[in-house]
């Protein structure tokens, strides 16, 4: 596919197929596109109804060019889709860009498919079809029926779009950002972003890959390839569209309801080291930033601005975020405070602007020699025809020139942010962000790249054992009961409450004379999700009297329905859950658990397996892990047995996936002596994988 690729992207021949002398016409436009840079290779037009157009022959077909073409923009309706991908088939093409939609009909058969078929036959990469083409700064090549007159130097920076609206805003940005590559890749008939990463990474000299994609039609040759990314250090930047539309369907359990497809590509871009940004503006920023060739030394970021007022802003900003900022050495705020005006203080973020002095390049330049500074960033609104903006841009320019660390700017307001002095910066090296929230985003995910956990989890799958096996196959219906659920979890080593399956009242105590009073009396009717909600269940019954009254009351409301006790326990309430998503296969949900989980949804998504580490970091996240570390007097669970479990629970989950199509333990209990399962949902899955006997 790379040598396909190749021939698409960079031609040496390239022919417009439907090209036409009418001016403001699609073929026209296309020809116009590619001399607005100059492209260096040899253009042919092919159109049977014109013999020359304007100084040009123009060829009946591309079987008829002498010494053939790599690739061909075809300015053609959907009705000639089909014949025209024949005949450059035929030709021998590698590549073609397809600007129609492929739409309707040929044959019976749906076009599109028509047009993979032959595309795949023929060995051929494809842009497209529905897209706005490409473009190649590195060989002066604009392929595309909208033009733009002149486009910027490359940057380092290669983008693949599938919203072409968002294709031509990114392309024309005006913050010199010119795309070495820009991919419009519409349908991905034939060539999808997975094989167009592989190729810039493989094939090309970008720095950075952003992304805009509605979904990932090869989430396995996807992942592949942002780890190869991940590998040559090619930071892959992602903005997911359609991440509000509701999953397709919703599980029997909370987890299910609480991950859906934007967990699972949360999931999936976290455990293969994508940077995800919520908007083109943040991805932007996060571009430009990761593009500068001077390598982040420390995870520190430091700041200096010249508004007290701003400065709040930013630190009001950057909590909303969760992004903190590096602790200045005494030594450098001792040295910044040299600098300062009498009553003003050294801080990070630090506002350096008192009486009118001039001390931006000495304090920022204080900053930058701490040895725990990574990044040095001047946050200025930089307006243009002030000259305390051309002071300031002086001030960077020798913070700059005196440090091998990457210098940024960071404008408060878009809108002010002069063009000259940030065409000026850019020049010389310096990133120039546009936007406070944007900014301070590119930042944070700067130093995620950098300095968060490295993916080198080699934690496996636990295979379900013949044990768990007969379990799921000895279920009498797809929803497994508790009882089922508890025993396929101790199979795999996870502790749970002890519990017991009761016909009797008087078994009630008897459980209770091995394991103690308090007990747990419910129903475990596997169609019965919220048992609580509908009387199923009597949590601290003390005593046999107790017992028979909850057995009595549970008779009445439920009196077919087959009944468990359970030892009492105490600890935090959580969530633990897996469920499977159709593109990227088991996905975890850990969170605050309980009765109200769906309410708070105070929960995080991961992919599964992985070891005891990565379920700490999942847990620190949660805005209720102060209550696993002894908030308000509690006692502090045992965090190791707990993460422990997890993890357990997480190879459990990726070996059950052909078999069980979700899983959930809610709550699980974590306190001082350890952690245990307590309620348990699963589903089996109904169709066996094809490999499976």
């Amino acid at each position: 596919m790379s040598d396909a690729i190749s021939a698409l992207l960079r031609p040496d021949r390239l022919a417009i197929v439907g090209a036409s002398p009418k001016e403001g016409s699609f073929g026209a436009n296309l020809l116009q596109s590619v001399r607005h840079l100059d492209f260096a290779g040899e253009v042919v037009l092919v159109n049977p109804r014109y013999d020359r157009i304007g100084c040009m022959v123009c060829y009946g077909s591309l079987a008829e060019v002498p010494g053939g073409v790599d690739c061909a923009a075809f300015a053609v309706g959907d009705a000639h889709l089909v014949a025209s991908m024949t005949d450059a088939a035929r030709a021998g093409l590698r590549g073609a860009v397809l600007f129609g939609r492929a739409h309707g009909e040929e044959a019976g058969r749906p076009r599109a498919e028509v047009v993979r078929e032959i595309a795949r036959s023929a060995g051929m990469a494809v842009c497209g079809a529905n897209c706005m083409g490409f473009v190649n700064l590195g060989h002066r090549l604009q392929l595309t029926g909208m033009p733009f007159k002149a486009l910027p130097a490359p940057s380092g920076v290669a983008l693949i779009s599938h919203s072409g609206s968002s294709w031509s805003g990114l392309v024309g940005n005006r913050r010199q950002m010119g795309f070495d590559y820009a991919i419009s890749a519409g349908q991905e008939l034939t060539t999808g972003a997975a094989d167009f990463i592989r190729f810039l990474v493989e094939a090309t000299d970008v720095r950075v890959i952003a992304c805009v994609l509605e979904t990932v039609r090869n989430p396995s040759g996807f992942l592949a390839a942002a780890d190869l990314a991940r590998a040559k250090g090619v930071p892959v930047i992602v903005l997911k569209l359609g991440r509000s539309e509701a999953s397709k369907r919703f599980a029997i359990s909370h987890s299910g309801a609480l991950s859906g497809s934007n967990a699972a590509y949360d999931a999936a871009f976290a455990r293969h080291g994508v940077v995800q940004v919520r908007s083109l503006d943040e991805l932007l920023d996060t571009a430009e930033l990761m593009a500068l060739r001077r390598i982040m030394p420390a995870p520190g970021i430091a700041i200096g601005t010249d508004s007290g007022g701003e400065r709040q802003l930013i630190a009001d900003l950057a909590a909303d975020l969760g992004l903190s900022f590096a602790e200045l050495a005494p030594q450098t705020l001792a040295a910044i405070n040299a600098h300062l005006d009498p009553g003003m203080e050294a801080s990070n973020p630090l506002d350096y602007w008192g009486d009118g002095g001039d001390v931006m390049a000495p304090v920022l330049g204080e900053m930058a020699k701490d040895p725990g500074v990574g990044i040095v960033v001047m946050a200025s609104n930089l307006p243009p025809d002030r000259p305390f903006s051309e002071q300031s841009a002086a001030a960077v320019l020798k913070v700059h020139a005196r440090t091998g660390k990457p210098v940024a700017v960071m404008g408060n307001i878009a809108t002010t942010l002069s063009p000259a002095v940030a065409e000026e910066l850019r020049g010389q090296g310096i990133a120039v962000l546009m936007g406070t929230v944007s900014g301070l985003a590119a930042l944070g995910h700067l130093r995620s790249w950098r300095f968060g956990p490295a993916e080198n989890d080699t934690t496996p799958p636990l295979p379900l054992s013949p044990v768990a096996r007969a379990i799921i196959a000895d279920a009498g219906q797809d929803m497994l009961r508790n009882a089922e659920g508890f025993r396929l979890l101790e199979d795999a080593g996870i502790l749970c409450a002890s519990f017991a399956e009761v016909r009797r009242p008087e078994e009630i105590a008897a459980f209770a004379a091995s394991h103690g009073w308090p007990v747990v009396l419910k129903i475990d009717d596997a169609a019965i999700v919220h048992k609580s909600d509908l009387g199923g269940v009597f949590l601290g019954l003390k005593d046999a009297g107790e017992a028979q009254a909850a057995w009595a009351a549970l008779r009445a409301r439920h009196p077919q329905a087959p009944v468990i006790v359970q030892a009492m326990a105490q600890g935090v309430e959580l969530i633990l859950g897996m469920t499977t998503d159709p593109d990227f296969g088991p996905l975890v949900t850990l969170g605050l658990g309980g009765v109200f989980t769906e309410i708070f949804r105070d929960t995080t998504a991961l992919l599964p397996p992985f070891d005891p580490e990565t379920a700490r970091h999942a847990l620190e996240g949660l805005t209720a892990f102060p209550l696993l570390t002894g908030a308000r007097g509690r006692p502090p669970a045992d965090l190791e047995t707990l993460c422990t479990l997890i993890s357990r629970f997480s190879a459990f989950a990726a070996g059950a996936a052909g078999r069980i199509a979700e899983i959930e333990i809610n709550p699980v209990l974590a306190g001082p002596e350890g952690a245990l399962a307590v309620d348990c949902l699963a589903l089996r899955r109904k169709e066996k994988p094809h490999h499976e006997h």
